[in-house]
């Protein structure tokens, strides 16, 4: 029997669902956006990036990719699609195509995504030692961080404490972590570490992050 390609009502996307949307011929970051709803066979209808406070110069035709974390599939999703309406009032928003075919995928434990994301390191006896750090790079498996004041040794287990946007969305995900590896520079210590196990939410926080953060689709 044909396996059937997912459709995008299999994602049970509700309003409010953090988008991000590219727009072909843009350089700039990925605009941020939030699903209001959709009509099956029809349309998508999502707020309007603003640009400086304003609603972006976009126009009918405008191609562009959406990407998101389906939490219901456990999974990033990516497709194309292009603008349909654009909308003022009551509010600006627009109306996209109905995707018809959806990119759906993990990101794998060893994709590493460019990031600098200021943390607090909880260390030693009871973790009663505090600092903070800056995450140089991020998995979903563990990360890289620099510190200026970060005493610990091969095989210590410590806490690390960020606040993470994903999305516009602000989430702060507290992780155990084994330290792996350790480095000196002139600024500090390197210290690669690897992530024990974490809690569903903070899971799936740390996969959209990730995948914000890389190349996709």
């Amino acid at each position: 029997m044909e396996e059937k390609s997912p459709r995008f009502e299999d994602l049970r996307l509700l309003p409010g669902q953090p988008l991000q949307l590219d727009f072909d011929g843009y350089s700039t970051e990925r605009d941020k956006s939030i699903l209001l709803g959709f009509r099956s066979g029809h349309s998508l209808m999502v707020t309007t990036p603003l640009v400086n406070g304003m609603p972006a110069p976009l126009k009918p035709g405008d191609g562009l990719a959406v990407r998101l974390f389906a939490t219901h599939m456990n999974c990033a999703c990516a497709f194309r699609t292009e603008v349909l309406h654009i909308s003022r009032a009551p509010y600006p928003h627009l109306h996209l195509n109905m995707p018809t075919r959806l990119a759906l995928g993990e990101v794998r434990n060893s994709v590493r995504a460019k990031v600098a994301l200021i943390s607090a390191v909880h260390y030693g006896a009871s973790f009663a030692n505090k600092t903070s750090s800056m995450v140089k790079d991020i998995s979903l498996g563990g990360c890289r961080l620099h510190s200026r004041s970060l005493a610990v040794e091969v095989g210590d287990t410590i806490k690390l404490t960020a606040q993470i946007s994903v999305s516009g969305i602000e989430r702060i995900v507290s992780l155990d972590a084994e330290v792996r590896s350790l480095q000196s520079d002139e600024d500090g210590s390197v210290v690669g570490v690897q992530f024990a196990s974490m809690s569903d939410s903070d899971r799936i926080t740390l996969h959209a992050y990730v995948l914000s953060n890389i190349h996709a689709y």
